[in-house]
């Protein structure tokens, strides 16, 4: 059987962001960090990485931080981004980054069944680390996503090709069917709400990356299932109103 493994986008390191050494690790690098961009609120570390040794990578991929936003004191805006995290994605009426929330309106459904299937098959296994967190929020899928790159990248640097095409075959499927039918749609509804740039600037860069990769790996035909879907607003249950008022909610 195949060694289990503890699933979280904060286990690739802050190494691995910072100093890639193939077109693979690069990618690998990107999907990480987004990934803990995006799983929880950000720490001192992931602050001076991004205003530190990653700051010319992401103004290269378009992403420009303030002069106020570079120059902050650190604890202040901590406070302020820990703040517009719950707001955006923990508060009532937030925007929950979770693919079960999206396509059915409700917390851990399918998706997050079929999220937990393919860490599984990958020979990983989900482990949260943050309360009510599940397979499928978007953090955690971009963090398995990059850990498949690694895989495939591993594995050609050896010579493991049989590993290196399993994971790719991996996270192809994984890309098309699980991140590309919501991912860069939800990514740009955040945005309209963000009210901080670092958010605002994160989500718009998840949504590009995404769908270049899409663009590499899917079909004319799929490309344009892909954006129909992504163009779908979440879906949201219709509460009976008498069922409210009779329950007090």
């Amino acid at each position: 059987m195949t060694e289990q493994h503890e699933m979280s986008a904060h286990a690739q390191s802050q190494a691995e962001m910072s100093s890639p050494s193939t077109e693979l690790a690069a990618k690998a690098g990107l999907f990480s960090f987004l990934g803990r961009c995006l799983e929880a609120e950000p720490d001192q570390a992931l602050l001076d990485l991004i205003r530190g040794p990653m700051l010319e990578a992401l103004e290269s991929s378009e992403v420009h931080f303030s002069p106020a936003f570079l120059a902050a004191p650190t604890p202040r805006l901590l406070t302020i981004l820990d703040e517009e995290y719950t707001c955006l994605f923990v508060a009532p009426g937030c925007i929950p980054p979770y693919a079960s929330v999206f396509e059915t309106g409700r917390m851990f459904q399918e998706p997050a069944d079929r999220a937990a299937a393919a860490y599984e098959a990958a020979g990983m296994k989900f482990q949260p680390i943050h309360s009510g967190e599940f397979p499928d929020h978007a953090g955690i899928m971009l963090g398995f996503y990059a850990h498949l790159l690694d895989q495939e990248d591993a594995g050609l640097k050896n010579g493991q090709f049989d590993q290196a095409a399993l994971a790719k075959t991996h996270r192809e499927d994984f890309l098309l069917t699980q991140l590309g039918p919501w991912l860069p749609g939800w990514c740009k509804r955040a945005q309209g709400y963000s009210m901080h740039e670092f958010y605002s600037q994160i989500l718009a860069l998840t949504e590009a990356v995404v769908w270049s990769e899409l663009e590499s790996t899917a079909s004319r035909t799929q490309m344009r299932e892909l954006s129909g879907l992504n163009q779908r607003e979440p879906v949201k249950l219709d509460y009976d109103a008498d069922f409210r008022k009779a329950s007090g909610l």
